[in-house]
């Protein structure tokens, strides 16, 4: 804020005029105003989120948007006010967006962490009970019982870990046989 009332009032009408040196000036000379309203008024939880500076050329883009209005600013406290509104308003529109929005909610945030810790404990936990190994058993047994010999060789195959290629291989089938018979066993399976 070095400029004097008159200096101000040419830049502005330049900046008006869409003189891009003008801007830039308006840029150095105000943007650490805007960046110290943005630091003030973003919240701590939002802040590994955005950097001040995309708050500050946010603002920027919107008032350059208007330049035809650059013109109702007498003084240079008059721009920092204005400024300084402009970017609590975005700060503050964001934050209602992080905070009261159920898709970008960063209260509902939980670390990785916590994640993985939660997610391994159920893992641990479920193991098949007897009921559960006697009823897959059974399924399997239909499931094999009803296929003719060279197909029950193709399930046993691909059960040991055989790829596609090397089951052909072994059984002297195309690969497209085996994947075609493992896709429609695959449907089957789940239909049922």
């Amino acid at each position: 804020m070095d400029c004097d009332s008159n200096e101000f009032r040419d830049l502005i009408h330049h900046a008006c005029d869409g003189s891009e040196d003008a801007a830039w000036e308006l840029v150095e000379q105000y943007g650490e105003a805007i960046r110290r309203a943005v630091r003030r008024a973003l919240n701590p939880k939002l802040r590994s989120k955005f950097d001040s500076l995309d708050f500050v050329q946010v603002v920027w883009s919107s008032f350059f948007r208007q330049r035809d209005k650059l013109h109702r600013f007498e003084t240079p406290e008059q721009l920092v006010a204005f400024l300084v509104v402009m970017a609590r308003n975005k700060v503050g529109m964001e934050a209602r967006r992080r905070f009261l929005t159920e898709k970008y909610n960063v209260n509902k945030e939980r670390p990785l962490e916590e994640k993985q810790v939660h997610h391994s404990v159920g893992l641990e936990d479920h193991k098949p009970g007897p009921l559960d190994v006697a009823i897959a058993r059974e399924r399997w047994n239909e499931l094999l019982r009803d296929q003719p010999e060279h197909y029950r060789k193709i399930i046993q195959l691909r059960l040991q870990g055989h790829t596609c290629q090397g089951i052909a291989d072994t059984l002297q089938v195309a690969e497209s046989t085996v994947r075609r018979f493992l896709k429609r066993l695959s449907r089957e399976t789940d239909a049922s």
